[in-house]
């Protein structure tokens, strides 16, 4: 299997490399970059540590994901793409590969692009190939969470998706960010929306917030709503079991989120130009190139010491008795995985549960455990046990935990499967 890693020299694609050369069955990686030189330096990266345990071949090459034409060359070959750069290639990138018959898997479109890419469904059945969309930790492994919670339920009220972010590793940049610092931008600033009372619903970036206590370590973590790819999904996926409302809530550390807030109150995560006596600048511009030249790389002894908290609520009925789901008492059940650092790997929490996902599903695609041609959403193409025991098997386990939703009293407890 061949498989080409768009964006793999960036900082969650490096993870996504990294457990893909060290998967037997892969027999060669190509980290695509719009820098060569970085493209080239990540694939010795990965070439140099995964040692015994793998056999893939790695190689570099630079990538231009504007250039259709450069995209399908990279393409004809390979097995699948996965896509680890930032969600504006994501179009670019699968229409590329719906012309090239290739597989294809991303980390996410935040909502808006998302549905887009759900378009090209027709394009992927014609070309023989499969996309899974939105295939990180969330999006992503929420939503195989939220098919696993919700079987066995008859009807499916409502859905919570909840991420808490904790990080205890001291830091000299002004702002450390978790992940794309674009993307982080838009959840902060963009509207959110909500799916609520059967309809979808735009609200304020972090509105409605929530003090929430996940578990140890992440903690007591305040949460807001930002826009993101489960809300454009779970609700089809869940349409004909009559849900209702389905929500998705984020939260950092509490001096990130301040941050944040001051900067987009500030307007620096505007994307038009402005005319200042010193000329054109476009805010976003101005602030990512302040935030990237001020980061600062951890030293080779420092270990990460992030965690995440993820959940995924999901509250509806079994079938009653009499065969009436209305007559049925109401559950709750909550999947949750609480991920921490790779000790081997001094990957960090949010590296490991974010770039570990679509090398699974990258997988499954070249081996056909996923093989059906369109364009799907996790929930709809990625089969829980199998994808569960993957996560268990590099150190993330979710439990499912059910309960009668008047009682609370817990029903039964299940680990996934290793």
């Amino acid at each position: 299997m061949r498989v080409v890693v768009v964006g793999g020299a960036g900082a969650m694609g490096r993870w996504t490399l990294r457990d893909l050369t060290e998967s037997p069955g892969v027999d060669e990686v190509v980290v695509a970059d719009l820098d060569g030189a970085r493209a080239l330096e990540a694939a010795g990266w990965a070439a140099a540590r995964s040692g015994s345990n793998g056999t893939a071949r790695v190689q570099g090459m630079a990538l231009d994901a504007g250039d259709g034409d450069a995209l399908r060359r990279a393409f004809e070959t390979a097995d699948v793409v996965c896509n680890c750069a930032v969600h504006a290639t994501n179009l670019a990138v699968m229409e590329a590969c719906a012309d090239t018959g290739t597989h294809y898997v991303d980390l996410g479109g935040l909502f808006h692009t998302t549905r887009r890419q759900l378009a090209l469904h027709d394009r992927f059945v014609e070309a023989g190939a499969t996309a899974v969309v939105g295939m990180g930790a969330s999006p992503g492994t929420t939503n195989v969470m939220a098919a696993l919670a919700a079987r066995g339920l008859e009807v499916v009220e409502e859905v919570q998706v909840r991420l808490g972010i904790a990080d205890a590793a001291p830091s000299a940049a002004p702002l450390p960010v978790p992940y794309a610092i674009d993307t982080l931008l838009d959840e902060f600033a963009e509207p959110a929306m909500t799916f609520r009372d059967g309809r979808f619903l735009e609200v304020p970036a972090m509105s409605e917030p929530e003090e929430l206590e996940f578990p140890p370590p992440v903690g007591r973590v305040r949460v807001g709503h930002t826009l993101h790819s489960e809300v454009a999904t779970l609700p089809l996926h869940f349409a004909d079991r009559g849900v209702r409302s389905v929500s998705f809530k984020v939260g950092f550390p509490a001096g990130f989120m301040d941050r944040m807030a001051l900067l987009v109150g500030l307007g620096l995560a505007g994307t038009d130009p402005v005319d200042l006596p010193g000329g054109r600048v476009v805010p976003r511009e101005l602030l990512v190139h302040g935030i990237t030249t001020t980061s600062t790389t951890p030293g080779p002894d420092a270990a990460p010491a992030d965690a995440e908290a993820v959940w995924v609520r999901v509250r509806g009925r079994r079938a009653g008795r009499s065969g009436d789901p209305a007559l049925a008492p109401r559950v709750e059940v909550l999947a949750e995985c609480v991920v921490r650092p790779h000790p081997e790997w001094q990957a960090g929490a949010g590296q490991l549960d974010t770039g570990v996902p679509p090398s699974v599903v990258a997988q499954f695609l070249g081996h056909k455990v996923i093989d059906r041609s369109g364009v799907f959403a996790p929930e709809d193409a990625v089969p829980p046990e199998p994808y569960l025991a993957e996560l268990a098997r590099r150190r993330m386990e979710v439990v499912l935990v059910t309960r009668e939703a008047v009682t609370g009293a817990t029903v039964a407890r299940e680990r996934s499967p290793a």
